[in-house]
């Protein structure tokens, strides 16, 4: 229950996820519920492909919020590719890793992102979303002209004398804050094993009777199966003697 309310799913709690055919949450709810299914089992470590395409602005600055108080307030690391973010999302962000033509270009702290590409000698616009600069400024057209390969060598260069000896420094000197949770002593997400089960148990009833045709099924199916199985095993100790 301390997941769903952290995750505003408390007023859907008793609905289905619903279907292609038959939409009951929306697509913020959605991913929102595949992030609390991962929460479950406490995970140290989150990764996430890309868990805001398909939704709006504002679902996706959600999204972006959610995960950033996770990091936080609970101590998760977090790791997700991210698609087109608006700038708002985006400040959301604590560390970036850009890269073009399959080489790191840029990987440090986000918000100091804009100005390593003004040191490069980019031309940066006032007022623009970082995410959409950097999609146009890292986009390569295949095959390669020859004004790709400059800039891909720029950023190559600048990459390795600006910041690769500094980030495995800094990666050697990372430590992280103890989270506020632990240091308070507060429990974690992962449950004991009785109430695991008593949940799955739970889970697996409402289910059986909100697709009664799925049951009925399985009961059929365990039927058929039971009919050959007997014949074939029916006083196979008799014959064996």
């Amino acid at each position: 229950m301390r997941i769903i309310k952290e995750l505003g799913l408390y007023h859907v709690k008793d609905s289905q996820i619903g279907s292609v055919h038959r939409k009951v949450l929306s697509g913020g709810e959605r991913k929102r519920t595949s992030i609390g299914v991962e929460l479950v089992s406490d995970p140290s470590l989150i990764m996430l492909d890309e868990p805001t395409s398909g939704l709006d602005s504002f679902k996706a600055r959600s999204i972006c919020k959610l995960l950033h108080d996770l990091a936080r307030r609970k101590g998760k690391t977090i790791v997700s590719t991210i698609h087109s973010p608006s700038s708002e999302a985006f400040f959301y962000f604590d560390r970036l890793i850009l890269m073009a033509d399959g080489y790191t270009v840029f990987q440090g702290d986000a918000l100091e992102s804009m100005q390593y590409f003004r040191d490069c000698k980019f031309q940066v616009p006032k007022r623009c979303n970082p995410a959409d600069f950097f999609m146009k400024v890292l986009d390569i057209k295949y095959p390669k002209q020859q004004d790709d390969l400059d800039k891909l060598e720029l950023l190559n260069r600048t990459y390795r004398t600006s910041l690769e000896k500094r980030i495995m420094t800094d990666n050697k000197l990372i430590k992280l804050d103890v989270p506020a949770d632990y240091a308070a002593g507060l429990p974690s997400y992962r449950a004991p094993i009785a109430i695991q089960l008593e949940q799955l148990m739970s889970r697996s009833w409402i289910l059986a009777q909100r697709e009664p045709r799925i049951s009925r099924a399985k009961i059929f199916q365990t039927v058929i199966v039971a009919v050959f199985l007997v014949p074939t095993f029916w006083q196979l100790n008799k014959w064996t003697d």
